[in-house]
């Protein structure tokens, strides 16, 4: 933790061994500087998260478009089969900085396109790449080579999906379309694979890398766990006062009401 005294570390821990943002505020006071400039507020000790942070799942630093061709007359197309995607998977690392024993990038979108409710189009993204396919392949095969790599779908469900695509296919796909009535124009359906954390070269779940269920993660859950059963007690107290505040005026109100009636009764008789 830090001490008394000490100067802005742009990133210290507290008791519980937490980070958090250690910053100073420096205020110029409007003093011109030695050319003559008035300089504003600064911050002493601010420092990128990159600079603190071992993070193995670092962005890509270039982008290729495999498989695509273009013809004149004809437009572009992809011409990837799928033995050709799984080479290209296995063997280009598309400028993921990972660790040796990846064996494939950690995440891929594969992305499904139709136009006119045909069959158009078969696309893998990764970091800043693309592979295109044989539009006219089967979109199955395409699925079970990804999963056959170790890859898992994470598409969260956002409405229901009648269609089948297939044995072990997620049925909830990411929808885009042009908008169109009737369905006419182009319509992208996408998966979202990636591994899942045991796989080699990749953060392992526990670990101090995992952002979900890492050590630091867990303080902060158990954190925040505590205030929100502090905030509940706070509240539940509250209530109780509210309603015992409410009872003396519903009884301060009847004590009234009856001197008010025997009043009343007095005066008639």
């Amino acid at each position: 933790p830090k001490q008394p005294g000490d100067k802005a570390l742009g990133i210290a821990y507290d008791e519980d061994g937490v980070p958090h943002p250690d910053w100073e505020i420096v205020m110029e006071d409007g003093v011109p500087d030695a050319n003559g400039r008035r300089r504003a507020a600064r911050i002493e000790g601010a420092v990128d998260l990159k600079d603190y942070v071992d993070d193995s799942r670092r962005p890509p630093t270039w982008g290729k478009r495999f498989g695509a061709v273009r013809k004149d007359r004809v437009g572009e197309f992809g011409s990837y089969t799928v033995e050709d995607a799984k080479l290209c998977l296995t063997t280009e690392d598309f400028g993921w900085k990972l660790d040796e024993a990846a064996p494939v990038p950690p995440y891929v979108r594969l992305c499904y396109g139709e136009l006119h409710g045909d069959q158009d189009s078969i696309r893998i993204f990764t970091g800043l790449s693309e592979i295109h396919l044989l539009k006219d392949l089967d979109l199955r095969l395409v699925h079970y080579m990804l999963q056959g790599l170790g890859y898992v779908c994470y598409n969260t469900p956002h409405w229901e999906e009648d269609r089948w695509w297939g044995q072990g296919i997620d049925c909830f796909p990411q929808r885009v379309s042009a908008g169109l009535p009737g369905g006419k124009g182009p319509m992208f359906y996408s998966w979202y694979y990636r591994l899942p954390p045991w796989m080699p070269g990749l953060v392992k779940e526990g670990e101090p890398g995992d952002y979900v269920n890492g050590p630091v993660a867990l303080k902060l859950k158990q954190r925040e766990k505590h205030a929100r059963l502090q905030a509940e007690k706070i509240h539940e107290d509250q209530l109780q006062g509210l309603k015992r505040k409410a009872l003396e005026q519903r009884e301060d109100w009847q004590a009234s009401a009856n001197l008010t009636a025997a009043d009343y009764d007095e005066e008639k008789e």
